[in-house]
């Protein structure tokens, strides 16, 4: 597995494309040695790059930048168990329950733009619009949240981070939580827009120290607008 191509062309304007492909293919043979020794990697191989995949750089009108994938397997209505990472920060495929960080997110967005909390899990909706929802972390192994923190991903996200920041302009990025704004220091120039707070989670009540009431949805779209760019469907 690799990076898209378009990605690919960003990284090599500012001369990081070597080493991150470098960097791709170490994490990938690691990966493949644990999946052959019993491990389970979430998301599937498939599934790793599709926030790349479904929004290439030219493309991106918001960022939102999460952790790592979510580590569990769920049992939908038909009997099916299916991974709940799916390549995008924050998703969930269609027919596996709301996380408790979506739910709350969910929460957030009707009280900024009003309707109703959402039943859907699936957020491929928001990146088919220009939404990159990127985690820090590509992967994790199943039931560990956090197991692969220390094979270089965040790298490999910075380093896409800082090629789009550069090479494209009046990017709109939504930051929740320490990680994610750790992540925000490799944001550059051309006049992009930061929306900062904590994270949706509810654990240790971050949710309520900053995230509800931070109206990041309606933000985001008056960024775009003032931009000249088109506002986003959320």
């Amino acid at each position: 597995m690799s990076l898209p191509s378009s990605w690919m062309s960003i990284l090599a304007e500012l001369r990081l494309d070597a080493v991150v492909a470098q960097r791709v293919s170490t994490i990938e043979a690691e990966l493949a040695a644990r999946e052959a020794a019993g491990s389970v990697v979430l998301p599937a191989s498939i599934d790793r790059y599709r926030a790349l995949d479904l929004v290439s750089p030219a493309d991106v009108r918001v960022c939102i930048a999460g952790q790592d994938p979510y580590h569990g397997i769920s049992t939908v209505a038909d009997g099916r168990q299916v991974a709940e990472a799916m390549g995008l920060s924050f998703s969930v495929p269609q027919g596996v329950r709301i996380p408790p960080s979506l739910r709350n997110i969910y929460k957030e967005l009707a009280a900024d733009l009003g309707g109703e909390v959402r039943s859907s899990g699936d957020l491929t909706g928001w990146a088919q619009q220009g939404v990159l929802l990127l985690n820090t972390i590509l992967s994790v192994e199943k039931d560990k949240p956090k197991s692969h923190h220390k094979l270089g991903w965040d790298l490999v996200t910075g380093a896409l981070l800082r090629a789009l920041s550069t090479t494209q302009s009046g990017i709109v990025f939504v930051l929740w939580g320490k990680p994610a704004q750790a992540l925000g220091e490799h944001i550059v120039g051309n006049g992009h827009t930061v929306i900062q707070s904590s994270h949706p989670s509810p654990i240790g009540g971050a949710c309520n120290k900053g995230f509800f009431g931070s109206r990041p949805f309606s933000r985001a779209n008056q960024a775009l607008v003032q931009a000249g760019r088109s506002p986003i469907s959320w």
